[in-house]
């Protein structure tokens, strides 16, 4: 059986904190899934909740399970954020618990529910048999020193370049959104709205034309980036050394790069930066709403049903009279057919 969260299931939600399996990269690489704090205080945040259902077994030997998502009011998707337990998946009731958080997303206005996983997990198959679908790939890169924690006799080409990078700004959102539309394939961008700005995204721009952002996330687990670099960039290579060196040094923070399967040539950029590849995912989606073209029809109407009309309609003659009737000259614009306006 299915159902929300509540107080009788704190013991269950600590016994299975820490078993589960986190399904949004971003959220695992920055802050991790906080089952326990996001089932009990998302009440307090009205626009972005999390919400939490409960798998409790029939049978005294059946696995219990809990499942959370994440969803910001308005938006098109929900992102499940924790499954547990991870061996749950394989099982009838993980498959049922996927069931009711799709439904429950659904309920709250959601269109899509995203899950990221890696491939070679059994739950990338669970996930496939509840009907997630892949609709991109990526690999996520990890660089576990910045350039300021680097120790002394690092190359100096690492220093920064105050010309490479800025910023992002309000002035910035047209151009951003264009980016965008530009690189990111048709099929994504039907799931995914474009990255919400938080003020710490950076811009490259050359010549007036705006060619790179990198949407940034601090976190207290790391720092998550995710580029968009368009191929007319130059020197991409030297333009990421630039914003490596350009950020404050965290210790013992790693920096994570994520890279969509859109973008993968710079999969090779990123190895000569030094870079150590963490994970390949697939991001799958499960979706509640499919949009449908549907062609427009003409209905006539039945034999021996006269349409009335809701406006006046003229009528013309074959052939112009020389001059027109006094019941034509008394309406103002009206025309007899053939003869032009006068004055």
């Amino acid at each position: 059986m299915i159902r929300p969260f509540d107080w009788r299931d704190l013991s269950l939600l600590h016994r299975l904190r820490n078993r589960g399996l986190c399904l949004d990269a971003q959220l695992a690489y920055t802050r991790g899934p906080n089952t326990l704090q996001h089932a009990l205080l998302d009440s307090l945040n009205p626009v972005l909740t999390a919400h939490t259902l409960v798998g409790r077994s029939q049978s005294a030997d059946g696995p219990d399970c809990l499942g959370q998502y994440m969803y910001r009011h308005q938006d098109a998707l929900a992102r499940v954020t924790f499954v547990s337990p991870e061996q749950a998946l394989g099982e009838a009731s993980g498959i049922q618990l996927l069931d009711g958080l799709t439904r429950s997303a659904g309920s709250q206005g959601a269109r899509h529910l995203v899950a990221e996983v890696d491939e070679h997990l059994p739950a990338f198959q669970a996930l496939r048999e509840a009907g997630f679908a892949v609709y991109a790939r990526q690999r996520i890169w990890r660089l576990e020193a910045l350039p300021g924690d680097m120790p002394e006799g690092t190359p100096r080409e690492l220093e920064p370049a105050s010309t490479a990078w800025r910023h992002e700004q309000a002035s910035d959102e047209l151009a951003l959104t264009l980016l965008y539309a530009n690189l990111v394939p048709a099929l994504v961008q039907q799931v995914e709205a474009p990255p919400r700005r938080n003020g710490r995204g950076w811009v490259h721009a050359h010549q007036g034309e705006l060619l790179g952002y990198l949407n940034v996330d601090r976190g207290p687990l790391g720092t998550w980036v995710q580029p968009y670099l368009h191929p007319a960039a130059e020197a991409v290579e030297q333009l990421l050394r630039a914003f490596l060196a350009s950020l404050e040094a965290r210790p013992g923070r790693p920096l994570f790069f994520v890279v969509r399967s859109y973008q993968g040539w710079l999969n090779d950029v990123l190895e000569r930066l030094g870079l150590q590849p963490a994970s390949d995912q697939a991001v799958m989606v499960r979706r509640m709403v499919v949009p449908l073209r549907q062609q427009a029809t003409v209905e006539r109407a039945p034999a021996g049903v006269t349409v009335k009309t809701t406006s006046p309609m003229a009528h013309f003659e074959a052939e112009t009279p020389s001059d027109p009737p006094a019941s034509t000259r008394s309406r103002s614009g009206d025309l007899p057919s053939g003869r032009p306006a006068q004055g």
